[in-house]
């Protein structure tokens, strides 16, 4: 295993020296010649701005319904987890499991596992954050730094393949820092967090620093969590068209957990723990290496190259209170990552024919290495190791091809087309099997994509609509399945969407938008086998709407909903027909409305409301959870000479409402109880 993972790093360090080869020689080229001034038009000065890929076709997204949240909309607020940043796009909702360091999970598009799954692509600066099951930890995020956040619904974009058919969601950090920022928060529950972004910048260098701390108490037992990140990013400007910037990042948490309560425990004390067992730790650590070549004013290329190791252990466990010493009560998991990997684009942003012309095509290639082991939990010794149950490895590479772009035909008319190709191969090592070697079946996937955009009343109205495939391997704890079972396909993923955007003055944006999703090839096990079988299909079909209204300065009101309809077409488990069915774990309603006054001085707040809709519990719908709604405030006050003072008073659950923020099973239900009221304070110095 650790053979082939320093192979792969020697050939990643040789595409790195050739991909310095090419830069260098470039440069040399062009300084062999005169440089001649080019007049700066506007999409070159944007192109200038790129710097990770997408952000050339990032007006594509114009085409889509995806959410593109800025600094100053993720900033000054109180997430439980980063995770929650993605709650202000309609439609969307996050399920806190409130177990520490345990990633959260979010509902989007009809499915119900997009960082627990393989259903949603993630990615930090270009690295993507998916494991092999799709399983995705949001945490080592600092919403602090972010830049910019992405969130593409279904498989719209060609920059995107694997585990992205229900969408594609990409923070962007800071690479250039204008002012430093300190937050101090402490809030309930002893929850406290020491927070600085900054930096500094000269004609040749652009540094950014960030480090922030965490603790809280947790409200339930047993849930201390202790987290640190930092990160630094560094842009070394060698000449006017070639940037070098050098990123590194290092991440630690540790934290007990309280598990999920049953249903007597949640009704009698929503503060207990199941067991002092629960708990995990992991460290992780990354670095990238990015080159940015300007070889005309609507041309560049980027290079880049990175890799991450990173160690996870979870110790889960149930409540032991009536079992044996010797019964098992729950398992330990451990799992050791290694991933390298490269990329590069050529990126173009000018005109053809006098119509505005913008495209990408690009080359990717990632090597995962992953351990993975699981002991059992004996219920009376605690954390100890009981039997070894799982010890495998698995090797993944992953090559990709990919191309967008989008041309003006006509002046209201622009017209986005795509496409992706996607390898996959991999083997499996179980060393709990006599160490046999078992090779996946090599998956080869072309995903075309298109997307149409007009624009009429001089940018008042815009009609857009797309065409788009994407598709999903095996999920979940099915991945060894991909490896042992000798046939199976990629689920095909389908979405066809339409929409508008209407401003009707300045103050005012109106959106609506509708889509269908459609699955094929859904996996399903076939008991009597014990292999996964691709003869299922789903339907997803949904609405969102928004509006956005700024009023008197600066007061703000913001509204969504979003409605789906996420139904099983053919689909047989167990000896029983689901057909017809609601998928499990997916609310049909989501709301939120969201008003705020933010003067550049002086006195400011904001009041949201958030409402889902319950879930079915169960394929054959039968049981089904709460319908749950939150109301958050905070009230701020921004002072100081350049009002670089904010002081903020947050204020979660201000109506004190009790709901499960997680609720699983049918006759035996667990619950993850969500916060009661609580309070956070926040002193904010930009300087």
């Amino acid at each position: 295993m650790r053979k082939t993972f320093f192979r792969s790093i020697r050939i990643l360090l040789y595409i790195t020296a050739i991909g310095f080869c090419c830069m260098a020689n470039a440069y040399a080229n062009s300084e062999a010649t005169e440089r001649k001034k080019h007049e700066t038009t506007n999409d070159a000065a944007q192109l200038g701005d790129v710097v990770v890929r997408g952000e050339t076709t990032q007006k594509d997204l114009e085409t889509t319904s995806a959410t593109v949240l800025h600094h100053e909309d993720i900033t000054n607020r109180v997430f439980v987890t980063p995770l929650d940043i993605v709650t202000l796009s309609p439609g969307v909702s996050v399920i806190q499991y409130s177990q520490g360091g345990t990633a959260a999970n979010f509902i989007m598009r009809g499915f119900s596992g997009n960082s627990h799954g393989s259903n949603t692509a993630i990615f930090l600066d270009g690295i993507p954050l998916n494991e092999g099951d799709g399983y995705a930890d949001t945490n080592v995020i600092n919403p602090e730094e972010l830049q910019r956040v992405e969130l593409i619904k279904g498989p719209s974009s060609a920059l995107y393949g694997n585990y992205a058919s229900a969408g594609t969601l990409a923070f962007y950090t800071k690479k250039r820092v204008d002012q430093n920022q300190l937050k101090l928060q402490y809030g309930a529950h002893n929850t406290y967090e020491a927070n600085f972004v900054g930096g500094f910048s000269n004609e040749n260098w652009d540094h950014v620093y960030s480090i922030q701390t965490y603790h809280t108490d947790g409200y339930q037992d047993n849930s201390k969590w202790d987290r640190q990140n930092a990160a630094v990013r560094s842009t070394y400007h060698a000449t006017d068209t070639l940037d070098i910037r050098l990123s590194a990042r290092a991440f630690d948490s540790d934290w007990d957990a309280p598990g999920y309560l049953g249903e007597e425990d949640y009704k009698r004390d929503r503060t207990q723990a199941v067991s002092e067992t629960n708990g995990g730790r992991k460290s992780r650590q990354e670095a990238r290496l990015d080159l940015d070549y300007q070889i005309t004013p609507n041309a560049k290329i980027l290079f880049n190259t990175w890799g991450y190791s990173q160690e996870f252990s979870r110790w889960y466990a149930n409540d032991p209170s009536n079992l044996d010493d010797d019964e098992i009560v729950g398992n330990l998991r451990t799992f050791e990552r290694d991933v390298i990997g490269t990329g590069g684009s050529y990126n173009f942003a000018g005109s053809l024919a006098g119509r505005k012309l913008r495209f990408t095509v690009g080359t990717d290639y990632m090597f995962e290495d992953d351990d993975r082991n699981r002991w059992r939990l004996l219920a009376g010794t605690g954390r100890e190791k009981g039997p070894k149950f799982w010890d495998y490895n698995i090797e993944m590479h992953t090559f990709s091809l990919y191309t967008q772009g989008s041309y003006q035909i006509l002046e209201p008319l622009r017209v986005v087309l795509g496409g992706r190709y996607d390898h996959f191969q991999g083997d499996m090592t179980d060393y709990l099997d006599g160490g046999e070697t078992f090779s996946m079946e090599e998956q080869n996937i072309f995903s075309p994509k298109g997307g149409v955009v007009l624009t009429f009343l001089e940018n008042r109205l815009e009609l857009y609509g797309n065409y788009s495939e994407g598709f999903a391997l095996m999920p979940g704890f099915s991945e060894q399945a991909a490896f042992r079972q000798e046939d199976w396909d990629p689920q095909e993923r389908t979405q066809y969407e339409s929409g508008v955007r209407i401003f009707p003055s300045m103050d005012l944006a109106l959106g609506f938008n509708v889509y269908r999703l459609e699955t094929d090839k859904d996996y399903i096990l076939n008991r009597i086998t014990d292999e996964y079988e691709n003869v299922g299909s789903t339907t997803r079909d949904g609405v969102e709407i928004t509006l956005d209204y700024s009023a008197y300065d600066y007061g703000h009101l913001y509204l969504d909903y979003g409605y789906v309809d996420a139904t099983y077409d053919r689909f047989v488990s167990d000896g029983k027909d689901l057909s017809g069915k609601t998928l499990r774990s997916v609310p049909k309603n989501i709301f939120n409305a969201e008003i705020r006054y933010t003067p550049p001085r002086g006195f400011g707040g904001r009041l949201r409301y958030h409402y889902e809709d319950g879930y079915y519990l169960d394929d054959a719908n039968e049981h089904k959870s709460e319908s749950w709604e939150r109301v958050d405030a905070q009230v701020s006050y921004r002072f100081g000479q350049n009002a670089n003072y904010l002081a903020a008073l947050d204020i979660v659950n201000l109506l004190d409402k009790e709901y499960a923020d997680y609720t699983a099973g049918t006759t035996e239900r667990r619950y993850s109880p969500a916060l009661p009221l609580s309070l956070y304070a926040t002193l904010t110095v930009n300087f």
